[in-house]
């Protein structure tokens, strides 16, 4: 007996007690009822349950089981995804060994392509599916299958051809090797060296590496950049969608969609990279919304009971009230603040368009009040603005004709896709596939972007997918200009088609095989559209070895040619032996050759196989065309040849030689016989 029940007596102790257990337990009283805490049961202690028969009672309390976790994964889908990711890449190395190039038609890479290349393809995109059908889809296994996928189709052109496949990215590592040394580039040359900070770069990495050409960085580098690209776009579709599949999923479509084959070696595809980061901290870390003085996001609104204010002085409070204050750490916004920056800096000299198409989308999501970072709109404006009107001052002073557009040229669209709409069938089925899949791209994303705003009363997205199409509404910079404008709002545009899709599955989950089966047939096409053109834009080792023998052959300022312009023509010599005087008609000396060649005079000319297959597959020419032009130039005892290997030749002129005897000119073959 305790000292306060013998103060108080055993039927007072008993009541305090049970007043101090009632205290302790959580009580629901009936408002009707006055409180009566002794006539309420205890809850805070319970009496010990019976114990099981058998079980003496000094044993002691047994430790509660924990719960079970989550049932283990089947074996399939343990080991599904990496078996198939190991079967695809073990097949690369057959498909490389049985694709015959020397087939390469206006079909292009689709038509002569391994069953092992197809294969490897297949299998890769299973194990994304396999993965992504599992009940614990595991992100470094996603991350691996996404990177096979981009190798077997991205990059199969890399593992089947010995040699970096584009003619543009030849002329890139020219640039770079004008700049390499002397680290000056040449002017009066090309408009792209008033950028130059991508082939300084590589210039600086490349004297740096101790190594004469960047064959094998040329080679590989699409694969790696498209694999930068979809972390990008990973990214992005987690902030703008969240989930754990769906982002994955959006990487894969942006891939499935990217034909445009922009990355290649060269600036665009660096600054496609610094445009996605910056888009990821203004939507990711950077991201907010404007509230009201009583923090409801959206628009401002009157009070209840208040006159509903006039629409343009809601917009105008709304665009005057700063977006509320990001969550993250000080030290955390200055870091992703300092980072932006710098990727906006960095831009200005490295790309002509993609500054503006960053500044564009950065001024929407400002303007809306979307992310937190007005100042990084006038640090990109300045950057911009300063660098063109210094360190560009020459170029907008002579040739501001490239902004805005001349006379003399086209539009963009005829540009784009009109002028380009020639070849025999399988060049004329390509090409007309690049013009469905934006058509597509764009519908889909138009349904997503309906999705979205039904779910988040949102259209920010799809304005910063149209924000780039203005620039092919103020300036004609060629056919390229599309495909760049296609390729900025590619990220955003797969984003929204996927949230179209994930509204389209909700309804079903059986339709999800549906999708398995399209991107199972859209990887293909991909493959198809983005080879269209490798009959003449595939390079060899001869190519590359031959063209490096006619510069080292040549003579100090010695102009060196191509026939036409596709193969390694560029890859050393810019600035030296590449400064050919302008005349009308003779870009490329194929056009008129016999002429060009008498007015031009050049030093050296290049024949490469790639120019003849462009001349029969493109142009309608006759097979052989490309021969008959160098036996009559041979034969004329103008030049004379110093390498002749099929297809391939290296001529030099002859001195004092005679000029060639006037002859027509190749006669186009007959409509749809495909060369």
């Amino acid at each position: 007996m305790t000292s306060e029940t013998r103060r108080t007596g055993p039927d007072q102790g008993a009541a305090a007690a049970s007043s101090t257990r009632s205290a302790e337990s959580t009580q629901f009283l009936d408002p009707r009822r006055s409180p009566a805490p002794l006539e309420q049961p205890t809850t805070a202690v319970h009496p010990p349950g019976p114990r099981p028969p058998g079980r003496p009672a000094s044993d002691p309390p047994r430790p509660p089981t924990p719960s079970a976790g989550p049932p283990p994964l089947s074996p399939l889908w343990v080991w599904g995804s990496p078996v198939l990711a190991v079967l695809a890449v073990v097949r690369l190395p057959l498909a490389a060994a049985t694709t015959n190039l020397d087939d390469l038609g206006g079909w292009g890479l689709a038509a002569v392509l391994s069953p092992f290349g197809w294969l490897a393809l297949a299998l890769a995109v299973a194990a994304c599916v396999v993965e992504l059908w599992s009940k614990r889809p595991r992100i470094p296994m996603l991350g691996a299958a996404t990177g096979v996928l981009i190798l077997c189709s991205f990059g199969m052109p890399s593992v089947v051809m010995p040699q970096a496949r584009f003619t543009t990215a030849w002329l890139i590592s020219g640039f770079v090797d004008a700049l390499s040394g002397t680290g000056v580039p040449p002017t009066g040359i090309d408009a792209r060296f008033y950028w130059p900070a991508f082939f300084a770069q590589w210039a600086w990495f490349r004297d740096a590496a101790g190594v004469d050409n960047l064959d094998v960085v040329l080679r590989w580098f699409p694969a790696a950049v498209v694999a930068v690209w979809a972390i990008g776009v990973y990214a992005l579709a987690r902030s703008m969608l969240g989930g754990t599949r769906a982002p994955w999923v959006a990487a894969w479509l942006f891939l499935g969609l990217n034909w445009i084959e922009q990355d290649y070696f060269s600036p665009q595809a660096t600054a496609i990279v610094l445009l996605l980061t910056v888009l990821t901290f203004a939507l990711g870390p950077l991201a907010t919304r404007r509230t009201d003085t009583a923090g409801v996001a959206g628009w401002p609104r009157a009070h209840r009971g208040a006159p509903r204010l006039p629409r343009w002085r809601r917009w105008l409070v709304s665009a005057m009230t700063p977006p509320n204050t990001p969550t993250l750490p000080p030290r955390q916004l200055l870091l992703i603040y300092f980072s932006a920056a710098l990727c906006l800096l960095a831009l200005a000299p490295t790309h002509q368009l993609t500054p503006f198409a960053i500044i564009g989308q950065l001024v929407v999501l400002a303007i809306v009040g979307r992310f937190r970072g007005r100042g990084l709109v006038v640090v990109a404006t300045l950057g911009v603005g300063i660098f063109i009107l210094i360190a560009g001052r020459e170029f907008w002073m002579n040739q501001i004709s490239m902004i805005t557009g001349g006379s003399d040229e086209g539009g963009a669209i005829e540009a784009g896709f009109f002028e380009r709409l020639q070849g025999d069938t399988g060049q004329i089925v390509v090409k007309l596939l690049r013009a469905l899949m934006p058509v597509l791209t764009w519908l889909l994303a138009i349904v997503g972007a309906w999705v979205y705003w039904k779910r988040r009363r949102d259209l920010v997205p799809i304005l910063l997918a149209v924000v780039p199409m203005g620039m092919a509404a103020v300036q004609s910079y060629g056919g390229e200009l599309l495909l760049r404008v296609i390729l900025y709002g590619l990220p955003v545009l797969a984003i929204l088609g996927v949230d179209a899709l994930r509204a389209f599955v909700r309804v079903n989950r059986r339709r999800e095989i549906a999708l398995a089966v399209g991107m199972l047939v859209l990887f293909p096409v991909l493959v198809l559209i983005r080879g269209g053109n490798d009959a003449y834009m595939n390079v060899t080792t001869e190519d590359v070895v031959m063209t490096r023998q006619a510069y080292d052959q040549a003579p100090p300022n010695a102009l060196v040619e191509p026939l036409s312009n596709v193969g390694p023509y560029q890859l050393e010599g810019v600035g030296e032996h590449n400064n050919a005087p302008g005349v009308k008609g003779c870009t490329p000396l194929a056009a008129d050759p016999l002429r060009c060649i008498d007015e031009i005079q050049p030093q050296t000319i290049l024949f490469y196989k790639s120019i003849e297959e462009q001349g029969v597959v493109l142009n309608g020419l006759q097979p052989g065309w490309s021969t008959a032009i160098r036996d009559q130039l041979i034969a004329s005892g103008q030049y004379r040849a110093t390498y002749l290997n099929g297809f391939n030749a290296i001529l030099v002129r002859v001195p004092d030689a005679p000029a060639p005897a006037p002859a027509p000119a190749p006669a186009p073959a007959e409509q749809g016989v495909p060369g």
